[in-house]
């Protein structure tokens, strides 16, 4: 499926897969939140380095964290990265990469979106 219809938030697949248990899900989602930019900074200067190896390593463990949350888009973009450094396909390396990059800057907007919402909304 292609990412772009996927979306950036998908507060059913995280509750979902946090048993449906509201506060679980938003831990999940706020913890990978937190690490994400060092995350996405390390993979882009691993990738600038063709380090593939620790690249690869890097994008295993984000991929298996978006597994716990509901950011469907980056992880659909993570998995294809991931199944392109497994199956040794670089070809593409450079334009996935900065899809990655987009995609993150787009879940990281979201989310602060989504945060201020619930913060200004009335208790």
């Amino acid at each position: 499926m292609e990412s772009s219809t996927l979306p950036v938030i998908d507060w059913e697949q995280a509750l979902r897969v946090a048993g449906n248990q509201e506060l679980l899900a938003q831990d999940l989602m706020k913890a990978l939140i937190k690490t994400l930019p060092a995350d996405a900074a390390e993979i882009k200067k691993l990738g600038e380095e063709q380090n593939y190896s620790e690249l690869l390593k890097k994008v295993h463990k984000l991929h298996g964290a978006l597994c716990y949350s509901g950011f469907s888009r980056l992880k659909s973009v993570v998995l294809l990265l991931e199944t392109d450094l497994k199956n040794n396909i670089m070809v593409n390396l450079t334009s996935v990469l900065q899809k990655f990059d987009s995609e993150v800057g787009l879940l990281l907007e979201h989310y602060s979106r989504l945060q201020e919402s619930r913060n200004s909304s009335p208790a």
